[in-house]
Parts: structure tokens; sequence; C-alpha cells
């Protein structure tokens, strides 16, 4: 692992000052959602885990949320650790949140309440905040009964062998019995896999005997997030469905099995069924089916060739920057420093003497031009995207990762800075948060991701945006 070094960096920022898993904590804490606070009527959404950058869920809810008119926007949340998770739902007031690996069976137990097929696999991955109490759903269980339902493959008699023991494949696994089917479950772990049996009352079988299961299988259903070959091709016969959830990448077993004359369904169709009855939770509509599948098998080839750091003063956009560049060697650009250089003026002084709406041309001019750049890491001032000309520009030519700390952590980083000119105008820790509370909607809207910086020191954000972002700057 490449080490950071610390020169020419502000002070550590330090790490969480309470243990933010202890379930004290987590029962003193408020949820809000955009609805309850003074950010307007947009309501915020995403999906996390990790990796999360891959997600094509944004694509399907921003579509769904367009053509129905919603007030809603939906990103993604890359995290580390679940109480990055819970820490960043409160501060920024999503109104739900989907889950995936691998936080699925790990945050349950931070649930207020879980829905009955939650219950029965321990994993959720969908989550929606209610009256200041988190309410989880597995609607896993559903995407995989109408992935085969919709795709005209009956499911009932059917010997089906499940690959993994994570949430994805307990659901996977809770579905098919529900329908009927003769549901055996392997996993490189086999007292993980053995659990699952005792638990689900599934069939188990051991990875060295997965070859002579697989001669009497009818369905085959991966939940690996690996794409390397875990079965041997000659083990895969013709006429066999097989259903791979790792949809980011092509896998070994979907190349495999295309070739050995197999049925494949697109491991995004479970993720659009899913997708869909997550909507009804989080919004009470009808989801637009071919709207979201539409969103779904739209081509996911980004041209997208920079990184750009958004988020309010003191999330450390200039830091994570100067970090990014130092790792992979991409230069760095750092629009407010670009528009005092040009103007012989500190922000401050173009604030007192030309104004903020000048400071906003200046602004939009020097975005405008971020097109032409490739293989760039930008760090953007902390209003930059108040201008929907910016936040188009941003994500036509970036992969844009919005930088979010809460109010304490932002006042305790920025201090008494007279750089800061809107900080002025902000008396009290109220004004700064209502500052804050109105762009919230705009970071989401303009994002591909988000990261939750607080109690987090530079180095460990750095690897985190260079780890989600890497495989496709390199695409």
């Amino acid at each position: 692992m490449v080490r950071l070094k610390r020169r020419g960096w502000k002070k550590s920022w330090g790490y969480l000052k309470m243990d933010r898993a202890d379930k004290s904590y987590m029962s003193n804490t408020t949820y809000r959602t955009n609805k309850e606070s003074d950010s307007g009527k947009t309501k915020i959404f995403a999906v996390t885990g990790n990796p999360v950058l891959h997600s094509r869920s944004p694509d399907i809810f921003n579509a769904a949320f367009s053509l129905l008119s919603i007030d809603a926007v939906y990103t993604r949340f890359a995290a580390s650790r679940v109480e990055e998770i819970l820490a960043g739902v409160s501060d920024i007031g999503l109104s739900g949140f989907n889950v995936t690996s691998p936080f699925k069976e790990e945050i349950v137990p931070f649930l207020d309440n879980i829905d009955e097929a939650a219950q029965r696999v321990g994993a959720v991955n969908t989550i929606i905040v209610k009256n200041s109490r988190l309410h989880g759903f597995n609607t896993d269980i559903k995407g995989v009964k109408n992935t085969f339902s919709f795709n005209g493959v009956k499911t009932e008699g059917k010997r089906v062998l499940v690959l993994g023991a994570g949430g994805a494949a307990k659901s996977a696994v809770c579905a098919l019995l529900s329908e009927g089917a003769d549901v055996i479950i392997v996993n490189r772990t086999f007292e993980k896999a053995r659990a699952i049996s005792g638990d689900l009352g599934c069939k188990v079988t051991k990875m060295e005997s997965i070859d002579k299961t697989l001669e009497h299988t009818d369905i085959l259903i991966s939940c690996l997030s690996s794409a390397e070959r875990i079965i041997k091709p000659d083990s895969l016969k013709e006429g066999m469905v097989i259903l791979d959830a790792n949809y980011s990448v092509p896998t070994a077993l979907v190349k495999d099995g295309k070739e050995r004359g197999c049925t494949i369904i697109d491991g995004r169709e479970w993720l659009l069924f899913q997708g869909m009855a997550a909507f009804r939770y989080f919004t009470g509509a009808e989801p637009p089916m071919e709207s979201m599948r539409e969103a779904v098998y739209k081509g996911n080839k980004s041209t997208r060739k920079n990184i750009a750091l958004i988020g309010f003063m003191g999330t450390g956009k200039s830091t994570i920057a100067r970090g990014i560049t130092e790792l992979t060697a991409m230069p760095c650009v750092d629009i407010d420093v670009l528009i005092e250089q040009k103007n012989g003026l500190s922000i401050t002084g173009i604030f007192e003497s030309k104004g903020e709406q000048a400071f906003r041309q200046m602004e939009r001019k020097e975005i405008a031009g971020i097109g032409n750049l490739s293989k760039t890491i930008i760090s953007c001032g902390g209003g930059a995207i108040l201008s929907g000309e910016n936040r188009d520009m941003l994500r036509k030519s970036s992969i844009v990762i919005w930088l979010w700390a809460n109010v304490d952590t932002i006042l305790e980083r920025v201090g008494n800075d007279n750089g800061r000119p809107l900080l002025r105008n902000l008396r009290e820790k109220s004004d700064v948060k209502s500052m804050l509370d109105e762009r919230i909607p705009l970071y989401a809207q303009a994002s591909d991701m988000l990261v939750n910086t607080d109690g987090l020191g530079p180095d460990e954000i750095v690897r985190k945006i260079y780890e989600e972002t890497d495989k496709l700057l390199k695409n």
C-alpha cells in the first residue's frame, strides 16, 4: 500500500470521538429525513456498499423519479464500516437507502425493526427512515422470484444450486424454497453453508463435491462477488439456467455458460426487480418498469476521465485532491486557485471588490473549461454546485465525488478562517447548518458517489476514492 506523506497537509482530522458501533450511541441518534429538515422537499436516497461505484441503482431510480416527477435524487454512498453509513444517514437526512455487499447482514442489529422476510434470512437490502426510526426490508427475495417468473423459468420441483453464503445467497435460497424448489447451497467455507442449511431448511454440499452436484442441477445461482472461474466449464450442461448476481463485470461463469449452451438470465434482472420493490417502499408509487428496465440496460461505458471533488467548505476537497495526485501522479486543478491566479486577488478579495455574483461567473467559466481535461483531479469550491451549468459539466466530464462532513466537524476544521468569505456572514452554528442543508440536494444531484469524511484520516479517504475509481479511469 502506498503511504501518503503528510507534508503540506492540514493537521490530521483525528478519528471518531466515540464508538459509533456502541448501541447506546445508536439508541440516542435521531435520524431525520429531508422532509423533516429545512432543506426543502427534495428527498435523498442512496445505495451503500463496498465497493459501490459500479452500482446501476442510481440509473434506475433517477429515471423513475424523473418520469413520475418525484422530487427526489438517488446517489451512491461508499463506506468501509456500518458506522460510517449510520452517521451519514443521520447527518445528511437520507429518506431511505439500499444496502449491498458486504453490509446486508452487518447492518441488521442497528435497525429499529425489520420485515418478516428480512428476519428469516437475517439480511436487509432496503431501509426507509420514518419518524426518526430505521425500518429494514428484504426485497431481494421478491426480486429473485420475479426474475425467474418474468423470464419464463419455472422453479417448482427444480433442483437449484446456490453459490455463496452472504445476504444475497440466503435471499435466493429463501425465495426458491418458497417456490417449491429443491435447493442446495455451497460455499468455500462449509460451516457458513451448513449454518444456512440449518436455518432455512435447504440442503448443503461441500465445494469439492460441486461437479457431481451439478450433474443433476437445473438452475445455478451465483451470489459471489468474484468474476473468476469457480466452476469448471465442462461441469455446465446445455439447457442449465444460470443467474449470476454479479452484473458489474463479465464473469467467467456467464462466459462459460454461454459457450456450453446454458440459458443465461442477466444479473441486472435481479437488480431491476428488487429495485422495483424498493421503489414502492421509498415512494408508495407504482414503479415504471419499462423506464427502469431501459435505464438498467443502457450502455454504461464511461467516457469520463477526471475525478471532481465537491462538498461544503471544510470537507477536505483540496487536501484530498492533493492526496490523490500524490498517489496516482494525476495532475490536480483547484478551481478557486485558478480564479485567484487569473485575477491577482484572493477569493475574499474578489468577493469584497467584485461581489459573489462576479465570482460565480468566473467559477462557471473555469468549470466550463474542464471538459478539455483528461486524467485530472479537480477540486471545486463549496458553492460550485449552485449552478446547474456547473453540475451538468461536472457530471459530463468527471466522476464526481461528494465529500461530506457534519456541521461540528466543518466548524472544527475551518475555525475562524478569514479566507472563506461566506463564513464571515454565518454568525451561528445554525446558520452554517441552514446553508449546508440547502445545498445537500444539489450535492446529491451532482454526485456519482458520496464519502463521509467524519472521523477518517486523509489517507483512508484517498485510498477509498482510488479503489473505487481506478478501474473506471483505466477503461
